[in-house]
């Protein structure tokens, strides 16, 4: 005998389970947002969040890991999009370029302190690995960049952005991706450390950005 469950999703017309899964995504996100932390995100929450039945979440979703790493991939995303704004606004030049979308993501993880610490919860950092272990080694592609779950278009646009330092003569890195290592590590620290000591004497963000960024990626020349 159908369920009416199963009866209901056979009924969806076109598209609507689609606005479905994205509701509940955003529903997550919102929840994040408003208490600060992932661990408010439970099916029921999420389900009061945009008036539906918990149950209907299982259509789309297993269970809490399922939304919350659609929520990582939104975020990312976002991410992605700030930093390529970035980048584009900067004009041609390389070195520049490198600096406005690192500068891009730090002021990302300020602006949005609840979606960048949610990026990199536990359960995230084991999603980030591709695995249920977060020290189990990550594959690396053919090009010899990690092969990771989410955020690689992020860290793609920053190690671009060091390839085309070092092609236009700009930058003397001879490992890309190391280097590249080195910057993100340090990007994250700083949107860390300005989040949790605002009344530090820190610089400008501008210029912390580029102190850090200009020597990790071997810049040996800056407009």
């Amino acid at each position: 005998m159908e369920t009416a469950q199963a009866a209901r999703r056979r009924r969806n017309s076109r598209g609507e389970g689609s606005r479905l899964y994205a509701d509940i995504v955003s529903g997550a996100l919102a929840l994040i947002e408003r208490t600060g932390t992932d661990e408010a995100v439970t099916l029921r929450a999420v389900a009061r969040e945009i008036g539906i039945a918990a149950p209907s979440i299982y259509a789309h979703f297993a269970d809490r890991d399922a939304i919350l790493a659609a929520v990582a991939l939104r975020i990312f995303d976002q991410l992605t999009d700030a930093i390529s704004a970035g980048v584009d606004g900067a004009g041609d030049d390389p070195v520049e370029r490198l600096i406005a979308g690192c500068t891009s993501y730090v002021a990302f993880g300020l602006a949005h302190p609840a979606r960048y610490n949610a990026l990199f919860s536990e359960h995230r950092i084991a999603a980030l690995a591709g695995a249920d272990d977060p020290g189990q080694p990550i594959c690396v592609g053919p090009d010899g960049r990690p092969q990771v779950d989410f955020g690689k278009d992020a860290f793609a646009l920053l190690l671009d952005g060091i390839t085309a330092c070092v092609q236009a003569g700009r930058s003397a890195s001879t490992d890309v991706l190391g280097d590249g290592i080195a910057v993100w590590v340090a990007l994250h620290g700083a949107v860390s450390l300005l989040a949790a000591m605002p009344g530090f004497p820190w610089p400008g963000q501008a210029d912390l950005v580029r102190q850090l960024v200009l020597p990790l990626a071997k810049v040996t020349e800056a407009s």
